[in-house]
């Protein structure tokens, strides 16, 4: 996978703007293949653009489709569990990458729609 920088100077995106998500399997919100897939989450006012060039993803989710957003700490990483259209939805990033402008942007989206769980294991995880 292309770096951040990369690929939003190709596709002429704010960097502030978008997010570099792993997301965990296949249920239903975002194609996985098996284990771990990345994608390039692009934070709009109502939605988040997930594209994976690889496997030819391109899917837009409605923050207003966020129904349950839950901080926990897995296999060394923080992932943001949630509910989206009833159906479990989890995605991590490196941790200097949770600190970043985009990623609280995409916290301050979802958490507009639903109240954002376990706060603890945040700040923990980034050192507040």
């Amino acid at each position: 996978m292309q770096t951040l920088k990369k690929y939003c100077e190709e596709n002429g995106l704010d960097q502030n703007k978008v997010f570099e998500m792993c997301v965990s399997g296949d249920e239903g919100v975002l194609a996985g293949r098996g284990g771990y897939t990345g994608y390039f989450a692009e934070i709009t006012d109502t939605s988040v653009i997930c594209t994976n060039e690889k496997l030819g993803v391109r899917k837009e989710i409605p923050f207003s489709d966020f129904k349950r957003a839950e901080f926990g700490i897995g296999s060394g990483n923080l992932w943001l569990q949630c509910v989206v259209n009833d159906k479990f939805f989890a995605f991590c990033t490196p941790r200097k990458a949770w600190k970043a402008p985009s990623a609280k942007l995409l916290m301050e989206k979802i958490g507009e729609q639903t109240e954002l769980l376990d706060m603890k294991e945040y700040e923990r995880y980034t050192g507040k």
